[in-house]
């Protein structure tokens, strides 16, 4: 079975993560979700999400500067792609974390813009938020 269509919404949300809210982040929260599904040390996953990220961080002797965003964005998630089948094949387990990457909400994004006097980050809420003094 060609796990790539599910595989690869993961890691272009995994790409977009790393772009927005930085690779340490980032680094962390996978390690630690692929630590509780797998019962691997988080430290020992972390290197091995380091070793990957630093084969797209650092240019290699091939490197073709001419690559617009776009397509250095592609080529980033096309390694993502393929280390996260890696995993997968190796540690059938995490598949559900990879699909939770690519799911909408999956991934690990927060941000907000402009003038913010009350503001709320959350997953899932369920009932309600207030502001202000109960009545």
């Amino acid at each position: 079975m060609d796990l790539t269509p599910i595989v690869a919404p993961g890691a272009q949300a995994l790409v977009a993560a790393i772009m927005t809210d930085g690779w340490e982040r980032v680094r962390t929260w996978l390690a630690d979700r692929w630590s509780g599904r797998t019962g691997e040390p988080a430290d020992e996953i972390e290197r091995r999400l380091d070793d990957a990220h630093r084969q797209t961080s650092d240019p290699g002797p091939d490197d073709d500067r001419g690559l617009d965003d776009g397509e250095a964005r592609e080529r980033v998630a096309a390694h993502w792609t393929a280390f996260l089948l890696a995993a997968v094949a190796e540690r059938p387990e995490l598949l559900g974390l990879v699909r939770e990457l690519g799911a909408p909400g999956g991934s690990v994004h927060n941000s907000n813009s402009g003038t913010v006097t009350s503001l709320v980050q959350s997953r899932d809420v369920h009932g309600g938020i207030r502001f202000g003094p109960s009545s």
